[in-house]
């Protein structure tokens, strides 16, 4: 359990507001609350929200380099997740907050899931690989628990699952964010698409092939060398979208392009945005985006916020998966302190913001999924939010 003073909630309001909630709901949950409880009559009185978090932080300490690699990843996460319960301890409510090592191994989180606390949850984050997500998925489904998915994404073609939540967006999602950008800004020029046959390729390259199919927009794949002959492939203004997460590629190809830069328009992944050793100004002539789900590098109080809190505690600056673990938890435990268990009803297509990133879902075939994409564009040194629409 947590306790100490709260700075003002992001979901927080006005006892009108909270009357008018709890008179909404007693009219509006009869008809529409049935995909999370069968028997929602009224707002939650709740003082104790039990959360537990499944993840694979390998604390036997007896892994591989990459489970090691993974176990970092989810200790940064975790950071971020202490700086949150800072505020967290505060709220008008107590949370019980039940840590759990998944060592990514689903046996174990089959005896994690038999331990009879569990079943008394109100809402689960966790855990990582697909066959423990669609595990957990129907653990929660059975037991009517939200479960907020931060890393892996949860799909099936079964059976809507309602009580599901992905926390990140698709590499669909972003592509389709990304060609619908080019076609409202950008349209007039050619698109292009480098390829290095990397992993963000496979998936995110591969996802604006499919989205430019469906939409019939001409694309042009171009296999990544250190020798792209660029004059012949740019004679005219062009999109180009660049796939590597690699920096030493990107530097090659960004060289190579500073002979086109009045033709060109480059899009990259927002791990580039982490690249602290690349001449920015190169990357400013050719008009560079990025399509990102994260926000944390774009000048925001709540981002620096957090980040001052972080160097108070750690002497260091926070990664992406720390913003992630903050965000993650504050929006888990706001919405529960806010809403209680019908807080589906008002997050559903409704944009919640915070620290690195935007909340905004809707329903889809397999659960509920976060939409938020943005595209930065680096203009003297700092990120600007372009308009998408």
């Amino acid at each position: 359990m947590t306790s100490v003073p709260n700075p003002q909630q992001l979901l927080s309001g006005s006892k009108l507001t909270t009357l008018w909630l709890f008179v909404f709901l007693c009219l509006f949950t009869q008809t529409n609350a049935h995909e999370y409880s069968n028997e929602v009559t009224q707002v939650s009185s709740k003082k104790v929200y039990q959360i537990a978090i499944l993840l694979p932080f390998h604390c036997d300490l007896t892994n591989s380099v990459i489970d090691k690699k993974r176990k970092n990843v989810m200790l940064s996460y975790y950071q971020g997740m202490k700086i949150a319960l800072k505020q967290i301890d505060s709220f008008n409510v107590a949370y019980n907050i039940l840590v759990l090592d998944t060592d990514n191994d689903t046996s174990k989180l089959r005896l994690i899931l038999a331990r009879p606390a569990l079943k008394n949850m109100d809402l689960i984050i966790g855990p990582t690989s697909d066959d423990q997500v669609h595990m957990a998925a129907e653990f929660c489904k059975e037991h009517q628990i939200p479960l907020f998915l931060p890393f892996t994404n949860y799909t099936t073609t079964v059976a809507f699952n309602p009580f599901v939540f992905n926390l990140n967006s698709t590499h669909y999602l972003q592509a389709n964010t990304m060609v619908n950008y080019y076609k409202k800004h950008h349209g007039n020029r050619k698109f292009m698409i480098i390829r290095d046959g990397g992993s963000y390729d496979k998936n995110f390259g591969n996802a604006i092939v499919a989205v430019c199919k469906q939409q019939n927009i001409p694309i042009r794949e171009i296999k990544y060398s250190t020798t792209i002959p660029w004059s012949s492939f740019i004679n005219s203004p062009s999109f180009i979208v660049h796939t590597s997460l690699d920096k030493i590629k990107i530097n090659y190809s960004v060289t190579g392009l500073q002979a086109f830069q009045e033709k060109v328009v480059l899009v990259g992944s927002d791990r580039l945005m982490d690249f602290t050793d690349v001449d920015h100004k190169q990357w400013e002539n050719l008009h560079i985006v990025f399509v990102t789900t994260h926000k944390s590098q774009v000048v925001h109080p709540i981002s620096n916020k957090m980040r001052q809190s972080y160097r108070e505690n750690y002497r260091d600056d926070p990664s992406s998966y720390s913003y992630m673990g903050y965000d993650h938890l504050l929006f888990a435990a706001e919405i529960l302190n806010a809403f209680g268990s019908y807080f589906p009803l008002f997050i559903t297509n409704k944009q919640i913001t915070y620290s690195d990133t935007d909340f905004t879902f809707k329903k889809t075939n397999s659960c509920y999924h976060n939409q938020y994409t943005g595209i930065y564009r680096l203009i003297e040194g700092e990120f600007i939010a372009e308009n998408i629409n």
